[in-house]
């Protein structure tokens, strides 16, 4: 049954991640004060996509035709087995070290297509990625790391079946929760670290890296990153407010899924316009500066860290 709950999760996360998107650029146009585009907008750019014409570069090996089920692969996975609509996901799969290492792989491949295309674009993005992904890892470990200790666990999804009332007994892992919203905002290319809408050669981090692609393949790999903003999104959602999955009905039947499903979409509605207010408040920060933006990160992930050890 879990394994079951498990696909159906995935799936979901899958449906839901292109209205996320949309939502949040809604909220966007709204706080600047124009209309905005529906927020079903996403759906009909991925369909319109899938019907594209999938153009190579001449330099393309078969590197650049497997980043985007590489990255989407990883994406999927970890959309799984994270506690994102019941309480356990699939714990044995859920270690923290394992997650890190699923995400950095598919950002590894994405470098890799970047490069394989050959283009001074993708170059770049390329060199850009690697050095912000060198500082994210770090921060994201020792995050999770402080949540593992807080929680006696070192799997997510027990971290949060077990720290109900963390905030209670380790008002540390208020520290560890400010990293991990600092560390998802590196790691899914949102401001302050990259702009998500610009293909401005200067600024562009992401963008760039998948400019050669077209087609289907860009459709996947645009499901990809939104797929891995919703998963960091309702992973902050969960260790935010844990007792929500007992509203959520966490045992396994249509009531309880059903319940889930409905607190799912509360907490993407909530916290996808706390994203668009975020970014609508602050700019984007210089690329020289991105070390210092994600030592705070560190600091905060290792302060929490020793916080909770100590108390």
């Amino acid at each position: 049954m879990m394994i079951i709950f498990a696909i159906i999760q995935a799936f979901l996360v899958i449906l839901v991640a292109p209205f996320l998107i949309g939502w949040v650029r809604l909220c966007k146009a709204r706080l600047q004060g124009r209309h905005g585009a529906s927020p079903l907008l996403p759906y009909y750019t991925f369909l319109t996509l899938m019907k594209k014409e999938i153009v190579f570069s001449t330099n393309a090996s078969w590197v650049f035709r497997t980043v985007p089920f590489v990255v989407l692969g990883t994406t999927v996975f970890a959309a799984a087995v994270l506690p994102l609509l019941t309480l356990e996901g699939i714990s044995p799969l859920s270690h923290f070290v394992l997650i890190s290492g699923i995400l950095a792989l598919g950002s590894v491949f994405l470098v890799l297509g970047g490069l394989d295309s050959g283009s001074a674009f993708g170059g770049m993005g390329a060199s850009r990625e690697m050095t912000i992904a060198a500082l994210v890892e770090p921060a994201f470990f020792v995050t999770l790391a402080g949540f593992g200790l807080g929680s006696g666990t070192a799997m997510v999804s027990l971290m949060i079946g077990n720290g109900v009332v963390g905030w209670v007994v380790h008002p540390g892992l208020a520290l560890s929760l400010a990293a991990l919203v600092l560390v998802s905002l590196a790691e899914n290319a949102r401001y302050p670290v990259d702009n998500p809408a610009t293909h401005l050669e200067l600024t562009m981090v992401h963008e760039a890296m998948i400019l050669e692609y077209s087609g289907p393949y860009l459709a996947l790999l645009e499901l990809a990153s939104w797929t891995k903003l919703t998963v960091f999104v309702l992973l902050i959602g969960s260790f935010l407010l844990p007792s929500t999955y007992l509203l959520a009905g966490v045992d396994y039947t249509l009531v309880g899924l059903g319940m889930a499903v409905g607190a799912l979409v509360v907490k993407l509605i909530v916290l996808g316009g706390a994203l668009a207010l975020l970014e609508t408040s602050i700019a984007k920060m210089r690329f020289f500066r991105m070390q210092e933006y994600l030592a705070y990160a560190f600091v905060l992930g290792v302060a929490g860290l020793i916080i909770t050890l100590i108390v």
